[in-house]
C-alpha cells in the first residue's frame, strides 16, 4: 500500500507498563534527536503507575511530538507491540523498550544509511547500562555488544547471510532491528508469551530482500536486576521453548532453503538453550524435564552425541565440552 507524501520515514514505538522511573529518559533520547519526519509513538498497556503521567508532562513540554494509544486492559509487551505497529505511519518501524534509551546520533546515522541504501532491515549494535542508567566501563568489557555475528558492516541480499549472522550472535531482541512497516507488520508477536523476540526472527528476515548492519551502538539496553532469565519459572520456560520451536522451524521453512551454515548455526543457538534450560529447570519438575528432552529429541533426531562428536572433528572443542558437561549432568544428553 502506498504510504501519503507527508507520512514519517520512521516511527519509534514504545510500550509503557510500570516503567515510571525510566520512561522520562527513554522518551527524552528520542525527542532530543528526532528530525520532523520522525513519529514517537506511545501506547499504555494499562500501565498501574504514575508512567503516563510522565509521558502527558512530555506531551505538554512537546506539543504535537508524542502521538498515544491505550489499550483498555494490560496485554502483555507482544499485543502491545502488535498494536503499536497496526498504529504506525512510518516507512521504518523501530521498537523501543521504554526503560532503554537511542543513543546520540541513532537516528541520524540510521537516516544515513536508509538514504543512502534503502535496505529493508537494519541491524545495529547496543551498549549496555546499569540499572541506573550509566554504561558499563570498557575495562569489564562490556562497553558495547554487537547485534550482529557475522562481519562488521555486512549486507545486502543475502538471505542466509542475515540469518547465520544473526544466529550466531545469538541477539535477537527486536529493538536492534529496524525494518520497513510491512515486514514487522507480518511478523507478529506472540500474545501472552515470554521470549517473543525469538519467535518473529524468521517471519521478519522472510520478509526482507536487503539488509545492513551498522556496527555502532544505536541502543542503550538498561540491566535490571528482575529480568526474564533471572527470573525463570516453569511457565516461562515453556515460552521459551514454544518461541524455540516457532525458530527452528521458521529458519529452516525460509524460501530458497538454507545453507549448511546456518544449519549448524541454528543448531548451535537451539543447543546452547537447551543448555541454559538444564541450568534453570527445578530438579524435581520432571514434567518440564521431560518436555526439555522431547525437544531436543526433535531438534537433534540424531541425537546429540553425535552433533558433539562433529564440533570435536571441526575442532570446536569446548563448545562440545560446555554443551556436553551441562546437558550430561541433567541426564539430557542423548
Amino acid at each position: 500500500m502506498p504510504q501519503p507524501a507527508d507520512a514519517p520515514w520512521l516511527s519509534v514505538l514504545v510500550p509503557v507498563y510500570n516503567v515510571e522511573r525510566y520512561v522520562r529518559a527513554c522518551l527524552d533520547s528520542v525527542l532530543g534527536q528526532a528530525d520532523a519526519g520522525v513519529e514517537l509513538l506511545v501506547l499504555d498497556d494499562a500501565s498501574p503507575d504514575a508512567a503516563m503521567a510522565v509521558v502527558a508532562d512530555l506531551q505538554r513540554a512537546h506539543p504535537g511530538r508524542i502521538r498515544t494509544l491505550a489499550h483498555a486492559r494490560n496485554r502483555g509487551l507482544s499485543a502491545a507491540r502488535n498494536s503499536l505497529a497496526e498504529a504506525a505511519r512510518g516507512r521504518y518501524l523501530w521498537f523501543l523498550d521504554s526503560d532503554d534509551v537511542l543513543l546520540p546520533g541513532a537516528i541520524a546515522g540510521l537516516r544515513e544509511v536508509v538514504e543512502r541504501e534503502a535496505p529493508d532491515l537494519v541491524l545495529c549494535d547496543f551498549r549496555l547500562l546499569r540499572e541506573h542508567g550509566t554504561p558499563y566501563g570498557p575495562l569489564r568489557g562490556r562497553a558495547r555488544r554487537p547485534g550482529f555475528g557475522g562481519r562488521a558492516g555486512d549486507g545486502g541480499s543475502d538471505h542466509d547471510a542475515l540469518l547465520t549472522g544473526l544466529l550466531e550472535g545469538r541477539q535477537l531482541h527486536a529493538w536492534s532491528k529496524i525494518a520497513v512497516r510491512e515486514a514487522w507488520q507480518a511478523a507478529r508477536f506472540p500474545e501472552g508469551r515470554y521470549f517473543e523476540d525469538m519467535a518473529v526472527v524468521a517471519p521478519l528476515c522472510a520478509r526482507v530482500a536487503r539488509w545492513r548492519h551498522v556496527p555502532r551502538p544505536w541502543v542503550g539496553y538498561r540491566q535490571r536486576g528482575d529480568s526474564i532469565m533471572a527470573r525463570m519459572t516453569p511457565d516461562k520456560s515453556r515460552d521459551l521453548l514454544a518461541s524455540l520451536r516457532e525458530l527452528h522451524a521458521g529458519v529452516l521453512a525460509s524460501p530458497g532453503g538454507v545453507s549448511a551454515d546456518t544449519r549448524r548455526a541454528l543448531e548451535y543457538f537451539c543447543m546452547r538453550t537447551f543448555a541454559a534450560l538444564a541450568r534453570k529447570v527445578p530438579r524435581d519438575d520432571d514434567a518440564l524435564a521431560r518436555e526439555c528432552v522431547a525437544e531436543i529429541a526433535r531438534v537433534f533426531p540424531g541425537g546429540l552425541r553425535a552433533v558433539l562428536a562433529e564440533y570435536r572433528a571441526r575442532g570446536w572443542w569446548l563448545r562440545a565440552w560446555r554443551a556436553g558437561r551441562t546437558l550430561g549432568r541433567r541426564g539430557w544428553l542423548r
